[in-house]
């Protein structure tokens, strides 16, 4: 049975820094509020343009809130007293913010997810743990207008019509929001933020912590700087796959041009000859969609050294990606797979779907010459670190073949992670052995330093 912990909770048990004042006791406040209190705070919202997703107001003082309260309850003819008032500030202060009562969750950097199923329902994923908070907001209606704003912002709006909207409502915070008809009679629309914490990553952050020992990470370093090779990266949901990807685009040499292609902004490179495109789903009338293909081949006419895009998710990324990589850009892409191989199998069904006439001999020899690396990515059911668990290199090995060559693999059932150094020989050896990097031998086992060790039987 799941325990419902109140905001100050949250932030003892999971939180590293402090949430800001206004917004610190927002949970329990939004529950104490009276139905007059809440009427008065909604009519306030919308006496300042909040109902028209206008935020220009969040840093207000509290003296003029104050002041719009006093005159929300003359107008309306009700009458607070002075604890409804202090009351009814806090939680308008809180309404003002860019996210309303979920500003606090939002702007920690330890939350990765924030589900809220109902005005007084909401929970949040942090360090890979649902936990359930006492945050609510002070109405259903609040709810409700707070999610219809929401979605105004990015031109969108969720209806019977268009029952789901997924959209990036700003740099860092992706929204999902399902009509409330999916949802049981009382709760809905569903809504879940994902936030994306812009970190920069190294390869030796990588290494410290405990992604694959050192040899695996300057293997997969080496390809981005000294090679042209094209790395596909798989796994599933929150293995930390664009993590792998910010690391290894640190690592291409800065004299490239790289282009990014993300519907979310997640891929940030503190370096030159950086340029990032942007898709984006069509407006409430219909237009103004851009497609990753799109953005893709506009990629092709502006004379970029590599290409990252951020996931492959449909058929037509698929095979703009492969044709671009084909064609002499190499790059790094993302795909949700349950392994290597299965990474692959799912690449040639995207390209199946593009291409229905083609036959999957062709299919086969366009994804060999395009793509030189896969990198799976698992997490650890033992202590729920991210690992990668498997490298292949691939290459064509005949009419409708392609040949996966392992180079390294997790192996699943040793009580402390061990890497093996497989049997696959690398096309890429002569090239990482001329820039000073050598792999190790076949049979080769690789593990973290004792001292990591034995953090990870303990």
């Amino acid at each position: 049975m799941s325990v419902k912990l109140t905001a100050e909770q949250i932030r003892a048990n999971y939180f590293r820094r402090a949430t800001n004042s206004r917004a610190a006791s927002s949970g329990g406040l939004q529950r104490s509020l009276t139905t007059t209190t809440s009427y008065v705070v909604q009519r306030a919202k919308e006496r300042v343009g909040r109902s028209q997703g206008d935020i220009s107001t969040a840093e207000m003082s509290d003296v003029e809130l104050m002041k719009l309260i006093k005159s929300v309850e003359e107008e309306e003819g009700e009458q607070l007293t002075e604890r409804e008032r202090k009351t009814a500030l806090s939680a308008l202060a809180t309404a003002l913010q860019n996210y309303d009562v979920l500003t606090p969750l939002v702007t920690n950097s330890d939350v990765n997810d924030i589900i809220v199923r109902s005005y007084d329902d909401i929970s949040i994923q942090t360090r890979r743990h649902n936990v359930s908070t006492d945050y609510a907001f002070t109405s259903q209606e609040s709810y409700e207008s707070f999610v219809e704003n929401l979605l105004k912002r990015v031109g969108k709006a969720c209806t019977t019509a268009t029952p789901v909207v997924d959209a990036a409502v700003d740099t860092h915070v992706r929204a999902c929001v399902t009509h409330k008809s999916f949802s049981p009679p009382g709760s809905g629309p569903m809504l879940t933020l994902r936030v994306a914490r812009h970190k920069n990553v190294s390869v030796a952050d990588l290494a410290a912590w405990e992604l694959a020992p050192e040899s695996v990470l300057n293997y997969l370093q080496g390809l981005a700087h000294y090679t042209d090779a094209t790395i596909l990266i798989a796994g599933e949901v929150g293995t930390g796959k664009t993590t792998l990807v910010r690391a290894l685009a640190a690592a291409i040499d800065e004299r490239e041009a790289i282009l990014c292609i993300e519907d979310t902004h997640e891929i940030l490179l503190e370096r030159d000859f950086v340029r990032t495109l942007l898709t984006r789903e069509a407006n409430t009338e219909g237009v103004g969609r851009i497609t990753p293909a799109q953005a893709i081949r506009a990629g092709m006419r502006m004379a970029m050294n590599r290409i990252i895009l951020g996931e492959m998710r449909d058929s037509d990324a698929a095979e703009a990606f492969i044709d671009v990589c084909a064609s002499g850009h190499p790059g790094f892409s993302t795909i949700h797979a349950r392994s290597a191989k299965d990474a692959v199998g799912r690449l040639e069904l995207f390209l199946a779907r593009a291409q229905p006439a083609v036959d999957i001999g062709a299919i086969r020899r366009q994804i060999a010459n395009a793509l030189s690396v896969v990198v799976f990515l698992a997490v650890d059911s033992k202590n729920q670190k991210r690992r990668i668990a498997e490298v292949v290199e691939m290459h064509p090995a005949g009419e409708k073949v392609i040949q996966l060559s392992p180079i390294f693999r997790l192996r699943e059932s040793h009580q402390f992670p061990i890497w093996d150094r497989l049997s696959g020989i690398s096309q890429f050896s002569e090239r990482l052995t001329e820039s000073g990097l050598t792999l190790p031998e076949p049979g080769t086992e690789l593990a973290f330093p004792a001292e990591a060790l034995y953090r990870n039987l303990h």
